[in-house]
């Protein structure tokens, strides 16, 4: 099952799929044929998506601190050997 209920909406489980259903959304908004009707719900359907990528990139960047601080490694990588 590739997709999860989330705010009564169907949002893909997988980042990439909900950034490429974004940048969809984000193309159709930006075209002038757009109806009234489905501009409200794409702008609807869009912070939807936007929600669901911003919770997941929050949540990446949490795990990836927390790994990088068990490691000992500081996030500035102010160590010479760790820059390239």
């Amino acid at each position: 099952m590739a997709k999860k209920q989330t705010n009564n909406s169907e949002v893909p489980e997988k980042f990439d799929d909900a950034l490429h259903e974004l940048r969809g959304l984000m193309e159709l908004l930006e075209s002038e044929e757009i109806s009234v009707d489905t501009l409200t719900q794409a702008i609807r359907r869009a912070a939807v998506l936007l929600k669901h990528c911003q919770g997941q990139l929050h949540s990446t960047e949490a795990e990836v601190k927390a790994l990088m601080e068990e490691l000992g490694v500081q996030s500035g990588n102010s160590d010479p050997e760790l820059a390239d």
